[in-house]
């Protein structure tokens, strides 16, 4: 449950986007399903739940433990209740968080993030929040909010959105020398100073969405009384991306580079730390190590990956970069004589072929890097088989 949030552990959940109106009454030339390919197979005593990814055009499914799970009928509403209020109290005690949005191009994330007026998304709900426990104390509310790109910062505050340099201070910590903090006393304030930097963000069509995130958005959020200092990270990344299916050239491969590049970096992060290794990469990025100090040691974290219901691959990809810490179920289906049933497979060997078919050639040194045996004491268990026939149920057990 939301309550058993610990420290150096990074929460997963899943959120399912609805069906698109697109997808509902799609071409009569394209072939659809209008069964999401992913579902809850089993809760659990802990509150963690065994979801099932299944491609709806084959017999192939894979099964993941995750924290939650949040289907299409849900709210996002529903997600901070469950998974985001309980870290707001924790600014108040100088504790910081950092909840981030991750997954493909075009599966929900800034929505989640943002929401609409009417359905406020986590970034509104939590500024709601924070202001009402500000009431009647000497609180004081400031926020920065800046964009990774092509791994440089630049403040979206500015006018020019300028760029932002990551210094280490005498005590070894990350600070955005220069970066711009407002202060703000309300929600209305708030809104007008997030919305002028929304419309500065970096965004380009591709050729799965026509207004594509091409940059990691950061808003961090600061609650002090002077002698305590807490601060939130509210983060809409940008989408992990196929450049086959985006059909990206030139400067938008390029930033496609940077983009898969850093995810990879922050799946790294998390990785190690929900396994207690030693050795934590956050230099790996500059995301990552920006964040340094809002993941990790006594801060709290909460990864919403995000899936689009149409996409098997896409799904498959967002999840098991998201649930490196956890054994996972996979399931071949034995109806199809093309698969072979009962298989076993390890994630990091899958990451790792899936990062050589992209020619990823530094993102395989790193992973090569990370799971060496000084930094790491055992490797990840493999992938256990289930049978085909009966319903599928999970004893998998949590790392």
């Amino acid at each position: 449950m939301a309550n058993q949030i610990s420290s150096s552990n990074v929460r997963v959940v899943l959120r399912v986007r609805p069906f698109l109106p697109s997808e509902l009454n799609p071409p009569s030339d394209q072939k659809t399903s209008q069964i999401p390919c992913v579902s809850i197979l089993d809760q659990h005593s802990s509150g963690e739940v065994t979801v099932r990814l299944k491609d709806q055009f084959s017999s192939r499914n894979e099964c993941y433990k995750l924290d939650s799970f949040f289907g299409q009928e849900g709210r996002v509403g529903n997600i901070f209740e469950q998974e985001v209020s309980v870290l707001i109290p924790g600014l108040f005690q100088g504790i910081n968080a950092t909840v981030f949005a991750y997954g493909a191009t075009g599966s929900g994330k800034t929505y989640t993030m943002q929401g609409t007026e009417s359905e406020p998304g986590l970034i509104p709900l939590a500024m709601s929040a924070i202001f009402s426990m500000c009431e009647n104390t000497k609180y004081s509310v400031q926020i920065s909010y800046y964009e990774v790109y092509l791994d440089r910062c630049y403040d979206l505050l500015e006018p020019k959105a300028k760029e932002v340099m990551a210094l280490d201070d005498k005590d070894g910590k990350v600070q955005l020398k220069g970066l711009f903090w407002a202060s703000v006393k309300s929600v209305a304030d708030f809104s007008q100073i997030y919305t002028t930097g929304l419309q500065r963000r970096k965004v380009a069509h591709t050729g799965l969405n026509d207004v594509s995130s091409r940059s990691h958005a950061v808003l961090s959020v600061v609650v002090s009384d002077g002698s305590s200092k807490g601060k939130l990270n509210l983060i809409d990344l940008a989408g992990n991306e196929d450049n086959r299916r985006t059909q990206n050239e030139g400067i938008r491969m390029q930033e496609s580079a940077k983009i898969n590049e850093s995810l990879f970096a922050l799946s790294n992060v998390i990785s190690a730390l929900n396994n207690r290794r030693p050795y934590i990469p956050y230099r790996e990025s500059k995301l990552t190590r920006i964040l340094q100090d809002s993941l990790g040691g006594a801060s709290r974290a909460l990864m919403v990956a995000c899936l689009n219901p149409m996409s098997y691959q896409e799904a498959i990809h967002t999840v098991s970069l998201a649930a490196r810490s956890r054994q996972i179920t996979n399931h071949v289906g034995s109806a199809t004589k093309q698969e072979t049933p009962k298989t076993k497979v390890d994630m990091e060997a899958k990451l790792r072929a899936w990062l050589e078919s992209k020619g990823k050639t530094r993102s395989i040194q790193r992973l090569d890097g990370l799971l060496s045996p000084i930094r790491q004491a055992k490797t990840p268990s493999s992938v256990s088989s289930v049978k085909a026939q009966g319903p599928l149920r999970s004893s998998l057990k949590k790392n």
